[in-house]
């Protein structure tokens, strides 16, 4: 798998898991692969303290809602010209 494979994998398994209503609607597993995901996003993409780890923080915390996260984060996938596969991303989890 090349950097971008991994990272455009990355990307999507971060939109898959954060399709759920709030953050306690996610098991222990998914919550660490969630942010296994969203750190191999926040480095592949260089993104800021406050777009990666401070977003998901907020998340996490109930600061902001998860559909507000998500869609940070798929703003931020445009933003970076990432392609995901969306079939894979709309499977259950």
């Amino acid at each position: 798998m090349t950097k971008e494979e991994f990272i455009s994998h990355a990307c999507g398994q971060v939109l898959r898991f954060t399709q759920v209503e709030k953050w306690d609607d996610l098991s222990e597993e998914v919550k660490v692969q969630l942010g296994f995901n969203m750190g191999a996003m926040a480095l592949g993409l260089a993104l800021s303290k406050e777009d990666g780890f401070l977003s998901l923080q907020n998340a996490r915390q109930g600061s902001i809602s998860m559909t507000e996260f998500r869609n940070h984060l798929k703003d931020l996938v445009v933003l970076h010209k990432i392609e995901v596969d969306e079939d894979r991303i709309s499977r259950p989890f």
